[in-house]
């Protein structure tokens, strides 16, 4: 049958009306896969590995004043490859507080990678660092420095929570954190945590937070994420915009009876066959 200009643009508003795709949103909650306490002493070998805390801020006099960092990091795999990340949140247990004035503890992305082994602290003082651990001066106990104690993260605060007694706290989605999550994802070689910042000015500031080892299991770093996943290859897209709209009904139009691109039924023509296949896969 002969396709007129006129039939072709009524089936194509025909489709227009009755076809419509679009994509929704998806959620993973993940507990944290490596957690540890950078733990600052002249000789920088303690750790807290695999203990059921880490810890951020500065402690008391009996601590030396020193500061704690805490190390944090979540595995992405669970979330397909090209997705867009729309909204993450991290929610952790304080289980102790030092003085219960409420101090910020913040989230800035870590710049290089760093280890957790299985050193066992039942308090901020940390153990001997085993295989693995980082330490305050080094990533990965008993070899590979940080450049400059202490850790290397970014100037750029991701997101900042008050924090003072005993409780649940969520840091809720910024874009920082959107962006690390996003980055991470991307790329999973860069994906190297947080490092957990309290405040490191006040005495006895430092507080607790469980970690993936506490026995509470409700008490676990939880880091949630809200995505959009890629769409899916289409092959009727013809311009490889993601949509099947006006441009690929062109693109089709103008190689009709040829086999150009838009044999869609790959027959060797474009014809109304490959039209309907179009108009179907509209949106």
């Amino acid at each position: 049958m002969r396709m007129t200009f006129r039939s072709i643009a009524t089936t194509f508003l025909l489709a227009c009306s009755s076809v419509s795709s679009s994509l929704s949103a998806d959620q993973v909650a993940l507990v944290s896969v490596a957690d540890n306490t950078l733990i600052e002493d002249p000789a920088g070998e303690y750790s807290c590995g695999a203990a059921q805390y880490f810890f951020a801020g500065r402690v008391g006099v009996n601590g030396g004043g020193y500061l704690r960092r805490g190390a944090l990091r979540f595995n992405l795999s669970s979330i397909p490859a090209g997705a867009t990340i729309n909204a993450v949140s991290l929610k952790m247990y304080c289980s102790a507080a030092g003085l219960t004035s409420p101090y910020p503890v913040a989230l800035k992305k870590f710049l290089l990678s760093w280890g957790e082994g299985t050193s066992v602290a039942f308090g901020g003082g940390g153990a001997d660092a085993t295989v693995g651990d980082v330490t305050w001066n080094l990533r990965f106990y008993p070899g590979q420095p940080w450049p400059t104690p202490g850790g290397a993260f970014s100037t750029v605060t991701s997101a900042t929570k008050n924090i003072s007694g005993i409780a649940f706290y969520t840091w809720t989605t910024t874009p920082a954190m959107v962006a690390d999550v996003q980055g991470w994802l991307n790329n999973s070689a860069t994906n190297f945590g947080w490092c957990v910042v309290g405040n490191e000015t006040t005495m006895q500031s430092a507080k607790r937070f469980d970690s993936r080892e506490s026995t509470a299991v409700s008490a676990r770093p939880l880091l949630t994420v809200t995505y959009t996943p890629a769409p899916p290859v289409n092959p009727n897209d013809l311009t490889g915009d993601g949509r099947v709209d006006g441009a690929d009904l062109s693109v089709l139009l103008n190689a009709w009876g040829t086999a150009g691109p838009g044999d869609l039924d790959n027959n060797s023509t474009v014809n109304g066959a490959d039209l309907s296949i179009l108009l179907n896969a509209w949106g």
